[in-house]
């Protein structure tokens, strides 16, 4: 309840645009675009990291953008069309990324869940042998 309260801050980011998701210290916002919108989209992102990065600053938390990530999801015919243009943040470029972890589901861009199949194959035959 007390980490609700004190997260509360940079939860409230609707007003930048987007939808957000946050669970424990994990945070995501995500929004629906056309691809024409898509470039604009990347600079709204990237507004609204902002924020979350001034929120952590004045809590003396500080943000990691070797951890953040950029997806594009959609079907294979979409995604050819997507833009491969990097998230500019904080003075780092983020390239969109073919898959990400979700709370430990691995989230391909397609939304197959091939990668994740893979990934669940491959820890079982580890702990396996």
């Amino acid at each position: 309840m007390l980490f609700l309260l004190y997260a509360a801050g940079v939860i409230n980011l609707e007003e930048c645009g987007f939808y957000v998701h946050a669970y424990a210290d994990d945070l995501q916002v995500y929004q629906h675009v056309s691809l024409a919108q898509s470039s604009e989209l990347l600079e709204q992102m990237a507004n609204c990291i902002s924020r979350v990065e001034a929120w952590m600053a004045i809590n003396r938390l500080r943000l990691n953008p070797a951890k953040t990530e950029v997806i594009w999801l959609g079907s294979s015919r979409r995604l050819a069309q997507s833009p491969a243009d990097p998230l500019i943040l904080l003075g780092a470029s983020i390239q969109p990324v073919s898959c990400v972890r979700d709370l430990g589901v691995v989230v391909d861009q397609d939304l197959s869940l091939a990668s994740h199949v893979s990934h669940v194959t491959s820890v079982c035959f580890f702990y396996l042998r």
